[in-house]
């Protein structure tokens, strides 16, 4: 689970520029029901599924006047899930290459250089379904043959629908030193569903993905231990969902609807225009979807969650 838009505008003045680089890392090998840790089921021969997902999230944003800038996102994603398949036989695919590519604009809601201790700033954008959502790779039958097969939801580069993103971001001075923050963004997603079946063959053989909405959020503190060495230290709280129903449109074929909340530490480095940030989310809570929350026509799965989630970025201005 995830959303768009990690990196946020900055207090940028008229037309400087900010380039980032955001990396994600992502293992997930704990198999859930609902807000319990189990077994994976029977169809997974009781084995654990492993996913690893390695992302990069290349932006540039541009400060059309202090108060409003447009930012364009490009991720660059390689994504493995392992898995027991019907030859009892645990098999690999992965997928590689760009994603779905986003173009947001942001506006402060007041001066930044009268409101430099608190502001808040709203941005609207869409996403482009630029990401193969068929990206392929083997899928193994009963009798040990394979054939080349969509990969799992999990991994697939895009998600096959245009998307309206919706995000917010706040900042207050609270105390010498000490920032609160908070960031947040929905992704609204009006197709239904896409032409990829879930497997070739099966139960799952007509059963299409589901292109669901997604939501991120953040909210902390921040707190400068060296601010003449532009050091800062941040704690806070991190959730990631997929909602049971989008907000636009139906919520048909197969999805993994829930949420994960995460404790949310990081640290951050600011040298000149150059800024570097390091976080680590913890997985605190989580729950998937019982099966009375979807929608007739819904079809929805447990799946793998990660402990911990890795953070590096990297922005500068110019």
């Amino acid at each position: 689970m995830g959303g768009y838009g990690e990196s946020q505008s900055g207090d940028l003045r008229a037309h400087e520029w900010q380039v980032a680089a955001d990396y994600r890392y992502l293992h997930a090998d704990q198999f859930f029901f609902g807000t319990r840790q189990a077994t994976p089921p029977a169809q997974y021969f009781g084995q654990p599924l492993i996913i690893n997902i390695h992302s990069l999230s290349l932006n540039a944003t541009y400060a059309v006047t202090d108060r409003f800038g447009v930012r364009l996102t490009v991720p660059v994603v390689w994504g493995s899930n392992s898995r027991f398949y019907a030859d009892t036989a645990r098999h690999v695919a992965r997928a590689v290459g760009i994603g779905d590519v986003a173009l947001v604009g942001t506006a402060w809601l007041l001066n930044p250089r009268t409101h430099v201790n608190g502001n808040l700033a709203f941005g609207a954008g869409v996403k482009i379904p630029t990401g193969n959502n068929k990206y392929a790779d083997n899928f193994f039958l009963v009798d040990g043959s394979s054939v080349q097969w969509p990969v799992d939801q999990s991994i697939e580069l895009g998600d096959g629908g245009w998307g309206v993103i919706l995000q917010g971001q706040a900042f207050r001075h609270v105390a010498p030193r000490t920032l609160a923050y908070f960031t947040g963004s929905y992704l609204v997603s009006p197709r239904d569903q896409t032409d990829v079946m879930r497997d070739p063959v099966g139960a799952n053989s007509t059963v299409h993905y589901s292109v669901s909405d997604v939501y991120t959020g953040r909210l902390g503190l921040s707190y400068g231990v060296l601010p003449e060495r532009g050091v800062s230290l941040s704690l806070g709280g991190r959730i990631d969902g997929i909602p049971y129903h989008d907000l636009i449109g139906k919520s048909d074929g197969f999805r993994r609807p829930g949420y994960v909340v995460f404790v949310d530490p990081g640290v951050a480095f600011e040298r000149g225009p150059s800024t570097f940030t390091f976080s680590t989310p913890l997985r605190v809570a989580q729950r998937l979807a019982p099966r009375q929350m979807v929608s007739p026509g819904g079809s929805i799965g447990a799946g793998d969650l990660a402990k911990v989630l890795v953070f590096v970025g990297y922005e500068r201005r110019f």
